[in-house]
């Protein structure tokens, strides 16, 4: 009797267990969400990072779209080549910025190890930053690109630096069109083989582009600043900041990063008095170098096209 009561005992807590509403497959509504919302990308991640199954089963049944550009993208062996490392962890916010599961398994199809917490620039940037949870006084990070503020500004009709991208995968087109403005050997950028056709024949030579360079003995860093050709009544920002490193030592350009700023920003990065020799520069945006050391003191220059 008293083993039969034990065993009915066992049999409904595994029952409760099995149906408790904490699960987040049984609260959790993406569907009710679109990409466009924050709540859509929220849930998505809060599911990716809870549930027993992997990150990309998780996408791919809620965004097929996205996980079969991050698939063809990460067939490129080429692409990850033209980025640097980040941190990933916002200052700012105190927090990790992308949860390790989801950065691991995204790094990890392209075929890159590491602690998860020095990162590859791109993939963190790019497709890690949808599934950021953070929130930080400027919104979620991947507001820049579920935003329609850089589509609209640039003309792009295939919504190539986003997500939703018609043609080409997102991290592709934000490599070579990011590249295209900021690097000055841009040759190499034509290996990459999942590029938009509106990225690949883009006009870049009309936009109006400020270039600041921080010259260190080791590296020079460059902040890109492209004045966006349109904008829509009410958007907040005015140009495209561009973010990458130059190693004297091995003759590279890399990108860290990429994101709208508004015409304050501008003026902050390119006043007069933070320019010349003997200034004070500092590695932004969660950008990471090895062995580049603190109070760092070089020349700023400021450059227009």
């Amino acid at each position: 009797m008293k083993k039969t009561l034990l065993l009915i005992a066992v049999l409904l807590i595994t029952l409760s267990c099995s149906h408790s509403p904490s699960q987040s497959k049984s609260t959790r509504n993406i569907s009710a969400h679109t990409p466009g919302e924050d709540q859509f990308w929220n849930e998505l991640s809060m599911e990716a990072i809870e549930e027993k199954e992997s990150f990309f089963d998780v996408l791919e049944e809620n965004h097929p779209a996205l996980y079969n550009q991050i698939i063809t993208d990460a067939k490129d062996p080429y692409l990850p080549m033209f980025w640097g490392q980040s941190y990933n962890f916002d200052s700012g916010a105190k927090k990790i910025i992308v949860d390790p599961k989801i950065i691991g398994e995204l790094q990890a199809r392209f075929n890159i190890k590491n602690d998860n917490n020095i990162v590859h620039a791109g993939i963190i940037h790019t497709y890690g930053y949808l599934f950021s949870v953070i929130n930080t006084p400027y919104g979620y990070k991947r507001k820049r690109w579920i935003a329609p503020t850089l589509n609209f500004a640039f003309n792009m009709e295939a919504n190539s630096l986003s997500p939703e991208a018609i043609e080409g995968g997102m991290f592709s087109n934000i490599t070579f069109f990011a590249g295209s403005l900021a690097f000055k050997d841009k040759t190499q950028l034509s290996l990459l083989k999942n590029v938009a056709n509106e990225v690949f024949t883009f006009d870049y030579s009309k936009l109006d582009v400020t270039r600041v360079e921080e010259i260190l003995p080791e590296y020079t860093l460059v902040t890109t600043l492209v004045k966006l050709p349109r904008k829509k009544a009410g958007e907040e920002n005015d140009y495209l900041l561009i973010y990458s490193t130059i190693s004297k030592k091995l003759n590279k350009e890399l990108l860290v990063t990429a994101f709208p700023v508004n015409q304050d920003s501008y003026n902050k990065i390119v006043a007069s008095e933070t320019l010349g020799p003997n200034q004070k520069i500092t590695l932004r945006y969660n950008a990471y170098l090895q062995d580049l050391g603190k109070d760092l003191k070089g020349i700023r220059k400021l450059i227009k096209n």
